[in-house]
């Protein structure tokens, strides 16, 4: 059976570059986002095309063989006493065993057509109106990607860059807190203000006494 996946459904890969956010096929300016949201879907991956036409088969074979199988229990039930009568009893039974086994093989398929699993997606919108989709069955991985990108608009961080494959379940991605703050030089201590007077004056005091030698 066809089995549809979230790629159908959206964008799965994507990279965090230095300014741009690709996913997928799409690339957006990450200065030019403007929304991000995630929101919570529910898809049917079992309902096909393909799984449609499957179960539509065994439905119809179904109908086709209780059909069957009641015409040759009629034909012995008219036909009680005679030797074509008790074949065509064996053959409609026969045939009504399989059209009960074909029902319940078509009920079993709807019902798989019929279940729905859960999703989640990341949209971001653009100034100029356009969305992208980002899709996953894991919310706390897209909750990771949104704080990357939002901490890069809030800060116009560019250094924070890394990709990552949904698919694969790789995410790539630098931590927030990896830059270290500039080391900042501390002020002098007052001891050593006040000694490095003391030797400024020391040393003009001996050369006012060379001048007037």
């Amino acid at each position: 059976m066809d089995r549809q996946t979230l790629d159908m459904e959206g964008a799965r890969q994507g990279e965090v570059s230095l300014a741009t956010l690709q996913l997928g096929d799409d690339t957006i300016a990450i200065r030019r986002i403007a929304t991000m949201s995630i929101q919570d879907h529910k898809f049917k991956p079992w309902d096909t095309d393909a799984n449609r036409k499957i179960q539509g088969v065994y439905a119809t074979s179904c109908v086709a063989m209780l059909f069957f199988g009641l015409v040759g229990i009629a034909w012995w039930f008219f036909a009680s006493g005679q030797s074509s009568g008790v074949i065509a009893l064996f053959i409609g039974g026969f045939l009504s065993l399989i059209g009960v086994a074909l029902g319940v093989r078509a009920a079993l398929l709807v019902a798989k057509l019929r279940k729905t699993e859960p999703y989640y997606s990341l949209v971001i919108g653009s100034s100029d109106g356009s969305k992208i989709k980002l899709v996953d069955d894991n919310r706390p991985v897209l909750e990771k990607i949104r704080d990357v990108i939002r901490y890069k608009m809030d800060t116009g961080d560019t250094e924070t860059t890394g990709d990552f494959d949904l698919n694969l379940d790789i995410l790539n991605l630098r931590p927030l807190k990896n830059k270290r703050p500039p080391l900042v030089p501390a002020p002098p201590a007052a001891d050593d203000v006040q000694l490095a007077a003391g030797h400024r004056n020391a040393f003009l005091a001996v050369c006012w006494l060379m001048v007037e030698a």
